[in-house]
C-alpha cells in the first residue's frame, strides 16, 4: 500500500483520526469499570451480578450480548470510514489505519463477546444442556462465537488476497465480505442470546429495550452490504439493491412483528428511517480540509414495514406460514414500489430497465426471507409450532438462488467515439464536459445507469449522460480530469457492466502510465478493468481456497444458527408470588432456556 501524493488529504482529515476510536474505547472501559464498582461477589462475578441486579435480566446474556454490540458499533465506525476513505482517496499508507484498527477490534470484542457469555454462565452456574468439561455453554454462545470468529479471521485472509491479486478498492471482494456478514449478523447473534436467557420483551422495560435494539441492529446490520450502492461506486449489477432491500424488510419486519406484536413493526420502521437518513445524509468524515462526500439511504422500509403490519392486521400471525408468503409478497411489491419512488434521486436511479425482472426476483427471494424470518421469530419467541424445516431450507436455498441469478457481469459490443470539452470556468479547475457517440446508436436504450464518474481524487463527482442526439449523449456536469482523479463513462444494461476510460493518472506503484483525458474512439470494455485498476492476476488456485472457505463458513454459521434456536423451547412460566417475579440471581432467575428440553409437543 502506498501514501496518497497529497499526503494532507488523507492523513490531515478525519479519516485518519482515532479519535472516535479512542473514545469508544474509554466508554468501553468506564462501563466496565463501573459494573466491577457496583457488583458483588468475586470478581469474575461481579459484572453479571451487577447487570442482574440493575436491570433483571441475567447478566451474563446482557454482558455477552452487550460487549457483541458495543464490537458492532466499533467495527462500523472503522468500516463506514474505510469505504469512505477508498472511494474518495483510493489506496492507504499502512495496514493498520484508524479505521483498519477500528475494524479488527470491534469484530475481536464480538469473539470476545461469546467467551464472556461464556464465562459469566459458568461462574454464576447457569444450568446450561451444553457442557465443555467444566464449561456451561449457553447454544446462543455457539453462533456468536462463529461470527467473530470468521469475521476476525477475515481480516489476515484480506491481506493474503491483496498481496495476491493487488488492492481493490470494492466492498464486495470475497474476503472483505466474511467481515461485513460477520458483523452484519451480529444482531441476530445478539437477539438470540436474549431468546436463550429467557428474555421477553415483555417482562419489562430493559427488557423491550434489549430487544428493540436487537431489532433495529438486525434491520441494519442486514443493510450494511447495501453500502455498494449507497457510496455511489456499485461495481456489480443495480438489480442487488432491490433484492437486498427486499431481503432486509422481509426477515427483519416478519421477525420484529412475531417477537414484539401489534404496531412495532411500523415504529421500528420509522425509526430505522430516520437512522438511516441521518447515516447517509450528508458530506463526509473529512471535515474541513478532508474529502468532500456525499451518501445517500439505499432504502427506508417504511413501505415494508406499514405491508407487514398489514397482513398480519387483516390476516393474523397464528399461521406462520400464510402470515410470512404474504408478508414477502407485500414487501417485494408494494415495498419495493416505495423504494422505488425513494431511489428516483439516487446516485444510480431506478429505471423500468429493472423491470420486470426486479419484481420477479424480488418475489422469490421476498417470500423466501420473509419464511426465514418468520422461523426466526417464532423461535425468538419461544412459541409453538414451528414452521416445518423442509419448507425453511427450501426458502434460504430460493434466496441463495435468487442472489446468486444477478452474479454475472458481461461486456456488449459497444464503441464510444469520445469528445473531452473542458468547461473553461476560471474556478472549475481541470473539468470537462464528456461527450460520446454510440456504436451502434441505441446502444444505451433501456440503460440501467449511464453516467460519466471520477472518484479517489478527494471525492466522487457523477454525472448523467443526457441524450442530444441519435446515440450522441453529453454529460449533464463537467467532470475533474487531472491530477489523482479516475475518470471514466459507465454504462449499464440489463447484465452487462462496461466502460472506457476518460482520464487516469500514472500510478507508478502499480507501473500504469497516465491516460490523458483527450478525445478517442475506443470500444467498452469491463469496467472493473478501470475501477479495480491496482488488482493483477494471481494464481487461480488461492481464490478456488478462499472460496471454498467462504462456503464452509456459510454452512458453519447456518448450522450454529440452527442448532442454538432449535433448541429454545416453549418459555418456561415465570412464577409469579406476592413479591412479584424472582429475582435474575436467584436459582428461579437462573433458568436459562438451554436446560429446557428441546422437544416439546406441538
Amino acid at each position: 500500500m502506498f501514501a496518497v501524493t497529497d499526503d494532507d488529504l488523507a492523513w490531515g482529515s478525519s479519516l485518519a483520526s482515532w479519535n472516535p476510536l479512542i473514545a469508544l474505547l474509554v466508554g468501553y472501559g468506564l462501563i466496565v469499570a463501573g459494573l466491577l464498582i457496583f457488583g458483588r461477589g468475586k470478581p469474575l462475578e461481579r459484572i453479571p451480578d451487577a447487570i442482574e441486579r440493575l436491570t433483571g435480566m441475567p447478566g451474563w446474556a446482557v454482558a455477552s450480548a452487550g460487549t457483541a454490540v458495543y464490537g458492532l458499533l466499533i467495527a462500523g465506525q472503522g468500516f463506514y470510514s474505510d469505504v469512505w476513505w477508498h472511494i474518495a482517496l483510493g489506496r492507504d499508507k499502512d495496514l493498520f489505519t484508524a479505521p483498519h484498527t477500528s475494524i479488527v477490534i470491534g469484530l475481536g470484542m464480538i469473539f470476545v463477546a461469546a467467551a464472556l457469555g461464556v464465562t459469566a454462565a459458568t461462574v454464576t452456574e447457569v444450568d446450561t444442556r451444553l457442557r465443555i468439561g467444566a464449561l456451561r455453554v449457553p447454544w446462543s454462545m455457539v453462533p456468536l462465537a462463529a461470527l467473530g470468529g470468521a469475521a476476525l479471521l477475515g481480516f489476515p485472509l484480506d491481506e493474503l488476497w491483496h498481496e495476491a491479486y493487488g488492492i481493490d478498492v470494492t466492498m464486495w471482494s470475497p474476503t472483505h465480505m466474511l467481515m461485513i456478514l460477520g458483523a452484519s449478523f451480529t444482531g441476530l447473534a445478539a437477539w438470540l442470546v436474549l431468546a436463550d436467557a429467557g428474555v421477553s420483551p415483555r417482562d419489562s422495560l430493559w427488557a423491550r429495550g434489549a430487544h428493540v435494539l436487537a431489532a433495529l441492529l438486525t434491520v441494519l446490520g442486514l443493510s450494511a452490504s447495501q453500502g455498494e450502492f449507497e457510496f455511489g461506486v456499485p461495481q456489480f449489477q443495480q438489480m442487488f439493491l432491490p433484492l437486498l432491500l427486499t431481503i432486509a424488510a422481509a426477515f427483519s419486519f416478519v421477525a420484529i412483528r412475531l417477537v414484539h406484536g401489534r404496531g412495532w413493526a411500523l415504529g421500528l420502521g420509522l425509526v430505522v428511517a430516520l437512522a438511516r437518513v441521518g447515516m447517509f445524509g450528508g458530506d463526509g468524515f473529512g471535515g474541513e480540509g478532508g474529502p468532500a462526500l456525499t451518501t445517500r439511504s439505499g432504502g427506508l422500509y417504511l413501505a415494508s414495514a406499514l405491508v407487514v403490519e398489514v397482513v398480519g392486521l387483516l390476516f393474523g400471525t397464528e399461521k406462520r406460514l400464510r402470515f410470512a408468503v404474504l408478508s414477502g409478497v407485500g414487501v417485494a411489491t408494494f415495498g419495493l414500489a416505495g423504494e422505488w419512488v425513494w431511489n428516483q434521486d439516487a446516485h444510480q436511479p431506478w429505471h423500468t430497465s429493472l423491470l420486470p425482472d426486479a419484481v420477479v426476483l424480488c418475489l422469490v427471494v421476498g417470500v423466501g426471507t420473509a419464511i426465514v424470518g418468520a422461523a426466526f421469530g417464532t423461535a425468538v419467541a419461544r412459541e409453538r409450532p414451528r414452521l416445518p424445516a423442509a419448507v425453511v431450507a427450501g426458502a434460504g436455498l430460493a434466496v441463495v438462488v435468487g442472489l446468486a441469478l444477478p452474479m454475472p457481469r458481461h461486456v456488449g459490443d459497444v464503441t464510444a467515439e469520445l469528445t473531452v470539452e473542458p468547461d473553461g470556468r476560471d474556478d472549475a479547475g481541470s473539468r470537462a464536459y464528456v461527450g460520446v457517440t454510440l456504436d451502434p446508436a441505441d446502444a444505451a436504450e433501456d440503460n440501467r445507469w449511464f453516467q460519466a464518474m471520477a472518484w479517489q481524487g478527494g471525492g466522487l463527482v457523477i454525472s448523467e449522460m443526457e441524450r442530444v442526439g441519435p446515440g450522441e449523449y453529453r454529460s449533464a456536469e463537467p467532470v475533474p480530469v487531472d491530477g489523482r482523479w479516475k475518470a471514466m463513462l459507465r454504462l449499464h444494461r440489463g447484465g452487462e457492466m462496461m466502460a472506457v476510460p476518460i482520464y487516469l493518472p500514472a500510478d507508478e506503484e502499480i507501473d500504469e502510465p497516465e491516460l490523458p483525458a483527450e478525445d478517442r474512439t475506443v470500444a467498452f470494455s469491463a469496467e472493473t478493468d478501470f475501477l479495480l485498476r491496482e488488482t493483477v492476476d494471481g494464481s487461480a488456485w488461492f481464490a478456488y481456497v478462499i472460496y471454498g472457505l467462504l462456503a464452509a463458513i456459510g454452512v458453519v454459521w447456518v448450522v450454529a444458527f440452527v442448532a442454538a434456536a432449535g433448541r429454545l423451547g416453549p418459555r418456561p412460566p415465570q412464577r409469579v408470588d406476592a413479591g412479584g417475579p424472582p429475582p435474575a440471581n436467584s436459582p428461579e432467575g437462573k433458568a436459562t432456556p438451554s436446560a429446557v428440553p428441546s422437544a416439546v409437543p406441538e
